[in-house]
């Protein structure tokens, strides 16, 4: 059986969340799927001491604390740096992307109709961590 796997979403959308959290039960049903819908609620979930996701799917987009300036907030924290993230975005523009990676992100997910192609990129990326 395999080991439990806790993914973070950080996304605002609930539409955007409730997709993401089917295409990670199709890809992966024994991963768990918790959600903060800004980069503050994703830090408050992530200071508490039994919480300790193995990946965080952070979108760009967000109110209060957008995508990157939680990654920074995040990288800034000793406990939380060996985490990987990776940015899930309707945005893949390069200069971007390229923020996001100077900043710590592992990589960036691009949000697209074609669920079937961000599933098997998700699969990918949580199967690692089994």
């Amino acid at each position: 059986m395999p080991e439990k796997v806790t993914v973070l979403l950080v996304d605002d959308d609930i539409d955007d969340q409730e997709i993401f959290s089917i295409m990670l039960e199709d890809a992966l049903p024994e991963a768990e799927c918790v959600f903060a819908r800004d980069g503050i609620q994703a830090l408050e979930k992530l200071e508490q001491p039994a919480f300790a996701p193995d990946v965080i799917f952070i979108d760009i987009n967000m109110p209060k604390m957008n995508g990157m300036e939680f990654l920074a907030e995040m990288k800034k924290r000793p406990s939380l740096i060996h985490i990987p993230t990776f940015m899930y975005s309707t945005s893949n523009e390069k200069t971007i992307v390229e923020q996001c990676r100077n900043l710590g992100a592992s990589g960036l997910i691009k949000k697209q109709a074609n669920t079937d192609e961000v599933k098997k990129e998700i699969k990918r990326i949580v199967s690692t961590l089994i």
